[in-house]
């Protein structure tokens, strides 16, 4: 058993050199070469995996109103943008090393939202989604000198995991994983009370305990945690999302009005109000920005007659 954990612990040690290797070739590069290589290496990947082209093709299908034609034409183009992404995540270092000239890559529409939730003293919820080049959108707040925090999943792969953990605290980026005992959720509460940015991405199944709302003509569970953390620290509300820009090079974090959890009273009917609003808010932007979105994950892995809520809802009907 030993020698298994050791010759595991090489083979991530391995593949962890082998891509910080890559990722400091890539930043020996200009950007718009390193975006080239991605915009070719997505598309050439990615319609090899069978599973997530047939979902990405029905839910846009399900999720727009597309036909299957349009719904092709729309996930190349994802593809293209999801290579980037991925190419971009590499050149972290090399974003970090020319922070002082970080519009180049990185704007913000309207800081101003960001300058009066901030100014509220009670943390800010950062509502945003799998869209565009969401490692940039942590960084590249953090690079503003936005104090930034957020809840991830930690990630299967051990290797890519660690890269990508070391390049979010370079930016400046401070993050809680689930799964680690809930010192996670300590630590994100510790955040709020220091005034941070927490972040959620709340596109993800939120399982049986998730809040049914309809989300892309769908019963979807929606994570309890903005809205949780929300009514807890009576903390702004503050959709965030980054788009790339029209011209292909570099993004725009987008910033919307700040606003906060409705709060009457009956719990119950907060949550599903206050989730189903926040769902609404998402599904708005997603669909004015359909190509920056990712549509083949797997969004709908709770059946809704799985979510607690929704059972308890239907056993109060006469």
């Amino acid at each position: 058993m030993k020698e298994d954990m050791n010759h595991m612990g090489i083979s991530v040690g391995w593949r962890y050199r082998i891509i910080k290797q890559i990722s400091s070739a890539l930043c020996s590069l200009s950007y718009e070469r390193v975006l080239a290589i991605g915009r070719r290496m997505g598309p050439l990947i990615m319609n090899r995996i069978e599973k997530q082209k047939t979902r990405g093709l029905e839910q846009i299908c399900q999720g727009l109103g597309y036909s299957p034609k349009e719904a092709e034409q729309l996930l190349q183009k994802v593809y293209e943008n999801i290579g980037m992404s991925a190419m971009e995540m590499m050149y972290v270092p090399r974003l970090v090393r020319e922070k002082d000239h970080i519009t180049d890559y990185i704007d913000i529409d309207h800081p101003e939202y960001l300058e009066s939730a901030f100014a509220e003293g009670k943390g800010v919820i950062g509502l945003t989604a799998h869209l565009g080049n969401w490692e940039w959108l942590g960084a590249g707040l953090a690079l503003h000198g936005c104090p930034t925090s957020a809840i991830g999943k930690k990630q299967s792969d051990d290797a890519l995991m660690k890269m990508i953990n070391e390049y979010r605290a370079l930016a400046g980026q401070h993050i809680y994983l689930t799964g680690t005992g809930g010192y996670e959720l300590i630590a994100a509460a510790r955040s709020m009370k220091q005034n941070h940015i927490l972040g959620f991405l709340s596109d993800k199944d939120g399982g049986h305990t998730g809040v049914p709302v309809q989300f892309m003509n769908r019963t979807f569970s929606f994570p309890q945690g903005p809205a949780v953390f929300a009514r807890r620290f009576q903390a702004p509300i503050v959709p965030l999302f980054i788009i790339r820009r029209k011209n292909g090079k570099g993004h725009t974090i987008c910033v919307q009005k700040a606003f906060h959890y409705e709060n009457t009273g009956d719990t119950r009917a907060d949550l599903l109000k206050n989730s189903q609003k926040m769902a609404d808010v998402l599904e708005t932007f997603i669909k004015k920005h359909p190509a920056e979105w990712l549509w083949f994950q797997h969004l709908f892995w709770t059946e809704p007659d799985k979510i607690e809520m929704l059972k308890e809802l239907k056993r109060e009907i006469p």
